[in-house]
């Protein structure tokens, strides 16, 4: 699917980089304003009206940051738990049994850009994702004219037949596809990328570097693996150039190729995973 990236949005406006001291410097600049008479005193430890400008310009840092807060959840990139549950709501949608916070955002958007009318891949995609958490991610695709295929990826594949059933129903249900339009289901398969790199580490790094690395790549590559999405060698330099390692070497150029162009019915994973761990550069 093809779902913004909501962390990729700027700061709101909405929501006010909060300063304590700043808040103070307004308070006594207003109180100095309105009785001038305390400017000799005012900044006394010992002074009473220091304590209170503190006390009051704290109170309001505690108001301002419950208006940021109120403002977040009402933000679909930020609302979370119960706060995100009433905005599913409002668009027709509750959150599934173990539904976390992430995925029904997920769904959210879908149902937003799916409001055109059915037809829509989003459409196809959000049915897909609410019909079980076995779906870990759909995709809406025209193999031809009139036709629409939704595949699947697929976390549990022991259900991947009852999950591929279950979505093909609720494609097909009377309220949820266009007249004429048949509806199809397939799986989707993992596509391997296997990596093959040489790694040098900096004096200060840990010397377990590289088995970190080793756990940590395939966890990456789940979070940024969508189907269809290609991976570039890029971006995997990117996830073994860590802080702590000096040089990044591949033994060829196939282990990762330049770019691992993936079908719509694939999805990444890690493959065969050879780190060589050079020593210290």
């Amino acid at each position: 699917m093809n779902a913004q990236d909501l962390t990729t949005l700027p700061a709101p406006n909405v929501v006010e980089a909060l300063s304590f001291e700043a808040i103070l410097a307004a308070e006594r600049a207003d109180l100095l304003q309105r009785y001038p008479g305390v400017a000799d005193v005012i900044d006394l430890e010992s002074e009473p009206l220091q304590k209170l400008l503190q006390a009051h310009a704290y109170r309001e840092l505690l108001y301002r940051q419950r208006v940021n807060e109120a403002a977040r959840a009402a933000l679909l990139a930020f609302a979370t738990g119960a706060d995100l549950d009433h905005k599913a709501a409002f668009y027709g949608l509750e959150r599934l049994t173990g539904e976390t916070d992430e995925r029904l955002r997920l769904r959210i958007g879908l149902r937003i850009r799916a409001l055109a009318g059915n037809g829509t891949r989003e459409h196809y995609e959000l049915i897909a994702l609410g019909t079980s958490l076995n779906v870990r991610d759909a995709l809406a695709t025209q193999p031809q004219p009139g036709r629409v295929q939704v595949l699947l990826w697929i976390d549990d594949a022991s259900l991947a037949d009852v999950t591929a059933l279950a979505v093909l129903n609720a494609e097909n249900a009377e309220a949820a596809r266009p007249l004429g339009v048949p509806v199809s289901v397939a799986v989707a398969r993992p596509r391997p990328v296997n990596i093959s790199a040489r790694i040098w580490r900096e004096a200060s790094a840990p010397s377990d570097l590289v088995a970190q690395l080793r756990t940590s790549l395939p966890l990456a590559m789940a979070a940024y693996a969508r189907l269809g999405r290609s991976v570039p060698r890029s971006w995997i330099t990117t996830q073994l150039h860590v802080a702590g390692v000096a040089a990044v070497r591949y033994v060829d150029n196939l282990r990762p190729a330049e770019t691992t162009t993936l079908a719509a019915d694939e999805y990444p994973v890690v493959g065969v995973l050879d780190l060589t761990d050079e020593g210290v550069s």
